[in-house]
């Protein structure tokens, strides 16, 4: 029992550490994420299906062998760095990869709307859950990556 009781202390106190937040870029209590780098096949083909179907911005792109381009969000506050890495041979293969290795997810206002429109223009759906709560759906872009669109009824973001 007294195991027990410390162990949930001891959790309650990790979590405390973690609940602060601050709207600094960079601060003593953590970092904020400013983006997420990811190898595919043909960087310019993705950013391009992923401005024009999902609302990012292309903000800096490379013209040399990798193709290093920086998209980011409707937000403006994550980006997305997409290349052909020159250390490995091919690029990974996401549409072999289980998704859930794997995925971007973004909020939804309308998760059968985005299916519906996201099929048409050249992705898959691989799953559509929907629980208590919840609404997502799992889908590929037309490249294989993994993306996911959730409705929720309480977000996981802080703001």
């Amino acid at each position: 029992m007294k195991k027990t009781v410390l162990a949930a202390a001891a959790a309650i106190g990790a979590l405390a550490g973690c609940a602060q937040s601050t709207s600094e870029p960079v601060a003593n209590e953590g970092y904020v994420l400013e983006h997420t780098a990811i190898d595919v096949a043909d960087p310019i083909a993705t950013a391009a299906w992923w401005c024009d179907n999902l609302g990012f911005t292309i903000t800096r792109q490379k013209d040399d062998e990798t193709h290093t381009t920086f998209i980011v969000d409707a937000s403006g506050r994550m980006a997305i760095e997409l290349y052909r890495a020159r250390t490995q041979p091919v690029a990974p293969d996401y549409a072999a990869m289980d998704p859930l290795t794997l995925h971007f997810g973004f909020s939804s206002k309308d998760v059968d709307a985005d299916i519906e429109r996201l099929t048409a223009a050249g992705a898959t759906l691989v799953v559509h859950e929907i629980a208590p709560g919840f609404d997502g759906a799992m889908m590929r872009d037309p490249s294989g990556i993994p993306i996911q669109f959730v409705k929720r009824e309480s977000s996981v973001l802080l703001k």
